[in-house]
């Protein structure tokens, strides 16, 4: 990430932003896309929308997913994110960040899922063709996706959401399956194949799991989902924080994802025993260890 990235990353992270009263990062949003020449717009629930570059022929487009609202009232004190020494994963000190307010009291840092945001926004830095969708009132039940503008996502081949907390990654969403590791031929199979080679390189550590629901599980109709690990820790609380060198790598998961999956249709069938059962996968084996 380099230093315009994280200064962007610390911006978003410091805008107030609650459930009903999104319209500030909204129009962050709405901003930056208009400065960068992408074309953007917003739809009557306050969802953003935004689309750059133009695929061929038979090709759709990759889909970036965040939604504009966290569980933290806004105060109006603002958000000051500080940089401390905070637990990983596995329990060691890293350099990570968390919030404050202008009086130094601690407060929700709203990376559930404002670091999301900022790192789509990067992504349409660095990408040349793609599309975003911010879906608003996802904390109150997925409100803004469940109202998605079904036009857009017709020339969609799949969806990559950052808002997978720590280091696990969304296998499936209220029971149901966002991809499938061992369709040969599927979005699921590229990804667990990168959480792999990320798990040798980087000297982690990933895990696949069930989770209750985010904007994705109302895309997942439509085309494959993944749901990417970014790094924060106790979320929906005064003492959420994000380890700096896990929202870094999140960003390079979703940019190599996008690189390997290209502009194609991804629709995984279904895993032959396990449609709704897989709750976690221990990635060094690809053993299933859990079913429902």
């Amino acid at each position: 990430m380099t230093q315009s990235e994280y200064t962007l990353l610390l911006e978003i992270l410091a805008v107030e932003t609650y459930s009903k009263d999104e319209d500030k990062l909204i129009e962050f949003l709405l901003t930056f896309f208009e400065k960068q020449g992408i074309r953007a717009w917003r739809d009557e629930i306050g969802n953003v929308y935004a689309e750059k570059g133009e695929v061929g022929n038979y090709q759709k487009y990759p889909l970036v997913v965040a939604h504009t609202d966290t569980v933290h009232r806004i105060h109006g004190n603002g958000i000051i994110p500080k940089k401390l020494l905070l637990p990983n994963y596995a329990g060691e000190l890293k350099p990570a960040l968390k919030g404050f307010d202008a009086n130094d009291n601690p407060v929700g840092l709203g990376a559930d899922c404002k670091l999301g945001v900022a790192l789509c926004l990067i992504l349409f830095l660095r990408q040349p063709v793609l599309k975003g969708f911010f879906p608003v009132q996802e904390e109150i039940g997925a409100v803004g996706a469940e109202k998605v503008e079904v036009d857009f996502l017709k020339n969609v081949g799949y969806a990559v959401e950052f808002d997978s907390p720590s280091n696990t990654s969304s296998i499936t969403l209220g029971g149901d399956l966002m991809y499938n590791p061992a369709d040969e031929n599927g979005l699921g199979k590229i990804w667990t194949n990168l959480l792999l080679e990320f798990t040798e390189k980087r000297e982690t550590e990933f895990t696949l799991e069930h989770h209750s629901y985010t904007d994705i599980v109302k895309l997942r109709p439509h085309f494959s989902c993944v749901n990417v690990p970014v790094g924060y820790y106790l979320y929906h609380t005064t003492s959420e924080y994000v380890v700096e060198e896990e929202a870094f790598m999140a960003l390079d998961l979703g940019e190599e994802l996008i690189k390997r999956a290209g502009y194609r249709y991804y629709n995984d069938e279904p895993h032959p025993s396990t449609r709704r059962l897989i709750t976690q996968f221990q990635l060094h084996t690809m053993e299933i260890i859990g079913e429902i």
